[in-house]
């Protein structure tokens, strides 16, 4: 603008000096030739604010798109797991061995009804996990609830009784068909198939419960670690929109600034 208005005084003064025009028709026809550039001035910084607010839309709407298909991404994988799970479980039910079990020992029966109990505690657990989402929920409302998970976890634990008598490996074999399906639903089946017993040793037994708690607790950390980076993503994405918004609101104001000033002149 300093510039303009420089060389426009310039020749200003150099065509009164020719005196070929009156001194009224000069400023007069420099008057006309300012206000033509003041209007293509302004013109081109609309264009350009234009500009600049439909790219900054346009990464904000791509963004947005990614987002949603993430979810729909992940809601497919929800559903196919599940399905997945569900074919298993099914297929193994069906089973002989499985539909006519042998009888249950009289002293796990006690320890199979606190199982039953902690079995459901920790399904719900799994099952709120899903409900555990940005931005509503925030990483501490997660600690809380692998806090949760690893008293049940515990509990479980406790319930291992060096007297009984549960084969485990029949157990074994479904839980390592299942297993690999989801990790959300492996407990599941646990406070069903403990009522499938027979006759082995007790050491056998309590070692092969601890490698279980073992894999269902290392299970529930990868759980756990797997939400804590998708709460981490959430929260770069958030902050990135945010900063881009900011930064959008930013320029726009100085173009409006400019304007005004330019207005003003």
């Amino acid at each position: 603008i300093a510039q303009i208005t420089g060389v426009l005084r310039k020749y200003t003064l150099t065509l009164e000096e020719i005196g070929a025009f009156s001194s009224a028709d000069v400023h007069k026809f420099m008057d006309d030739k300012a206000m033509t550039i003041n209007r293509a001035l302004l013109s081109n910084r609309r264009e350009i604010a234009k500009l600049f607010f439909n790219l900054m839309k346009s990464d904000m709407m791509k963004e947005l798109s990614h987002r949603l298909k993430w979810e729909d991404r992940v809601e497919d994988w929800k559903v196919i797991q599940k399905n997945n799970v569900v074919h298993s479980f099914r297929e193994f039910m069906a089973n002989e061995e499985i539909q006519n079990p042998p009888t249950v020992k009289t002293e796990m029966e006690n320890m199979i009804t606190h199982q039953i109990l902690l079995s459901q505690r920790r399904l719900e657990l799994l099952q709120h996990l899903g409900d555990l989402l940005p931005p509503t929920h925030t990483e501490a409302d997660v600690g809380e609830w692998y806090k949760s998970l690893e008293n049940v976890n515990r509990s479980m634990g406790k319930l291992r009784n060096p007297k009984s008598s549960l084969e485990y490996k029949q157990f074994f074999l479904f839980f390592q068909a299942v297993m690999n399906q989801t990790v959300a639903l492996k407990v599941y089946v646990c406070h069903i198939l403990c009522s499938v017993g027979f006759h082995v040793p007790s050491k056998l037994l309590r070692a092969d419960f601890k490698e279980l708690a073992n894999q269902n607790e290392q299970s529930c950390r990868d759980l756990y670690s797997y939400f804590q980076e998708a709460m981490g993503l959430w929260g770069v994405h958030q902050e990135k929109l945010s900063q881009q918004e900011g930064d959008l609101q930013k320029k726009l104001n100085e173009c409006r600034r400019k304007q005004d000033n330019i207005i003003q002149v």
